[in-house]
């Protein structure tokens, strides 16, 4: 069968297109707006600045600044084989961390509290693990666990 010429270009354009789509990294800075966070944590919010690890299995993330010297970060990597709800909680036991579910986010999500009213967000949606660690200042851990929920229910509709 003879393919002519000008059946071919549209096609290698075609797939010339999504080569590079696939090469080009993640941008974890695109899953939340600055004006976002921001109208829902009440701060003012900087620019986030991404952070892409050379291993792709590290995952990326994006750091905001929150009113000052609080934080937010969001980290998303794929899920490995050995990853899951159950593991990731174990971890954090043997740390004498105790996690709490947040249902309604992702396919599973738990809440842990590191201390010093920070509050990291872990939850888990087609393959991927994503993270928020999220600091406001002037505000008690049971007054930001909801603002991170919001804000990873926002990060998870975006993520493909």
């Amino acid at each position: 069968m003879t393919v002519s010429l000008r059946a071919m270009v549209p096609a290698l354009l075609i797939a010339a297109t999504a080569l590079a789509a696939a090469d080009k990294p993640f941008d974890p800075c695109s899953l939340l707006l600055p004006a976002e966070i921001q109208a829902v944590t009440g701060k003012d919010v900087q620019p986030g600045k991404p952070k892409v690890q050379s291993n792709p299995l590290a995952g990326a993330d994006c750091t905001y600044v929150v009113g000052g010297f609080g934080s937010l970060n969001i980290l998303v990597k794929p899920l490995q084989s050995y990853e899951n709800p159950a593991a990731i909680k174990a971890q954090f036991a043997k740390m004498k961390m105790n996690s709490t579910d947040a249902p309604g986010i992702g396919d599973a999500a738990f809440f842990i509290s590191p201390g010093f009213n920070m509050v990291q967000l872990h939850a888990f949606k087609s393959g991927r693990y994503a993270l928020i660690t999220l600091l406001v200042p002037g505000l008690q851990e049971p007054a930001v666990r909801p603002m991170a929920a919001l804000l990873m229910k926002t990060a998870l509709e975006r993520i493909k």
